[in-house]
């Protein structure tokens, strides 16, 4: 019965030790995505706000994407 549980107790901290490893491995890139969803968050206010600029100026908003595979692609933003 002590050897079940001395085997027990090596698979459980073989698992953790992995874990921390996976963990340290890509703590960067976990980090990292919360960067580009913030990033992603202020474009789209910017662009809101420069919307409601436009219409509050009596101007229209204008936007619109064009993407020409497999060159590259356009994005444009404008008040008229």
């Amino acid at each position: 019965m002590r050897f079940l549980e001395t085997v027990n107790n090596q698979f459980k901290l073989a698992t953790l030790q992995y874990i921390n490893q996976l963990h340290v491995k890509y703590e960067d890139r976990i980090e990292n995505r919360w960067i580009w969803i913030v990033v992603a968050m202020i474009v789209l206010a910017a662009i809101g706000l420069y919307a409601w600029y436009c219409t509050s100026r009596g101007y229209s908003f204008a936007f619109n994407i064009k993407y020409n595979w497999p060159k590259s692609g356009q994005m444009g933003i404008a008040c008229k």
